[in-house]
């Protein structure tokens, strides 16, 4: 790392505890190690003892870390190239969906970094972020190489991971709505209402991080264009989520129904209330999109002081080359999706299972009715 000092360093299982040493009880970085080790302390400090520390804040934005080396590679891939912390962006124009991550640091071990069939230099390379030719030029985030005893004394577990990179968490900047309305549901203008085939995932009050890390995995695979989450759903940021869906948390839009409660300027100024799961999808529904509620059995439905539950279809039997576009909406995995959100559906769907078999794990049911769906539509290009 001869002249590359200002971007990366390597570093040891020494040099990680003195700086643990140094942080005291408060877990900030003091004086008594010299000025190398105080600046790979503020590189590394997002790594620390990740089982014990959630998503760590940055002032309004939040930090979220991928573990593995394709996790990693991918937000190579897609990193925006300035600075995470010197661009903030306005995020006005929604043309890239999901905004692009913003990368702050990379641990890796050496092999991984330099070496085939790995080799994230070449990927750096190749995506102009590093130079080897020039060592004044630096990416727009530091890279850490340490061996599997460094690391593992960095994130507080015995880690084999090749590789772990940190982050800024993708946000809308308060443009959520707009992002949604325009760049994925096709509303340039009421003229161009309608014109776009979309495929969403909605889910309630899933609240398993694993489950939800391999459900977006699944959505990426068959081509969903943005998954809606509740206000009762897990953070999608987590690490176990991150790891989990192998990096896909990058690939597929994902909005908070939190993040949607806007006034829609872009709708002719009209406020519309998006504050829950059940008015998002009765919007979706104004707006072409048909809501399909999974449920178990054919007896799952809405609380009997509510209108007549949607209608029932088995996944068999969905035409779904007769469906514009349509929003699958999942369940928690206990208590499965609640009587209002099904009342906002137009349909309930479900799959056919054997005598004895009474469910399918939360994914495993993602996959089938994805798939399902997704086979009996035309295909999204």
């Amino acid at each position: 790392f001869e002249g590359r000092a200002s971007y990366a360093a390597h570093v040891t299982v020494e040099d990680v505890r003195a700086i643990r040493l140094a942080r005291g009880c408060d877990g900030k970085s003091t004086n008594d190690v010299g000025p190398r080790l105080q600046k790979i302390a503020g590189w590394i400090a997002p790594f620390f003892d990740l089982k014990d520390t959630p998503n760590v804040a940055v002032g309004e934005r939040r930090l979220f870390v991928a573990e593995g080396t394709e996790p990693v590679r991918m937000m190579i891939q897609k990193c925006h190239a300035e600075p995470a912390f010197e661009s903030t962006g306005d995020g006005s124009c929604c043309e890239e969906m999901p905004p692009p991550p913003r990368l702050v640091s990379i641990l890796v071990k050496p092999a991984p970094f330099f070496q085939d069939p790995v080799n994230l230099l070449r990927e750096m390379e190749g995506r102009n972020l590093v130079s080897l030719e020039d060592p004044v030029a630096s990416p727009a985030f530091n890279v850490i190489v340490a061996n599997e005893d460094a690391i593992s004394e960095i994130v507080g577990f015995k880690s084999a991971r090749g590789a772990l990179a940190c982050g800024l968490v993708p946000a809308y900047h308060n443009n959520a709505h707009d992002c949604l309305f325009r760049g994925l549901l096709g509303h340039k203008s009421d003229a161009a209402a309608g014109s776009k085939k979309r495929r969403l995932l909605a889910l309630d009050n899933v609240s398993n991080t694993s489950n939800l890390g391999s459900i977006l995995r699944t959505a990426a695979a068959f081509g969903i264009h943005a998954v809606i989450l509740s206000d009762g759903c897990c953070d999608a940021w987590y690490r176990q989520s991150v790891r989990v869906s192998m990096g896909h948390v990058l690939t597929v839009p994902i909005f908070r129904v939190a993040d949607l409660r806007l006034d829609v300027s872009s709708s002719g100024g009209n406020s519309e209330d998006l504050s829950d799961l059940p008015r998002v999808l009765r919007w979706l529904r104004g707006h072409g999109i048909k809501c399909l509620a999974s449920v178990v059995d054919a007896d799952e439905c809405g609380c009997s002081n509510l209108p007549v539950d949607p209608p029932l279809a088995a996944l068999e039997n969905f035409e779904g080359t007769k469906v514009e576009s349509w929003c699958l909406v999942l369940g928690n995995e206990g208590q499965g999706i609640s009587s209002e959100v099904i009342q906002a559906c137009d349909e309930r769907i479900r799959i056919g299972m054997s005598n004895g078999v009474d469910s399918f794990s939360l994914p495993v049911a993602a996959g089938i009715l994805l798939h399902g769906m997704c086979s009996s539509s035309d295909r999204v290009e």
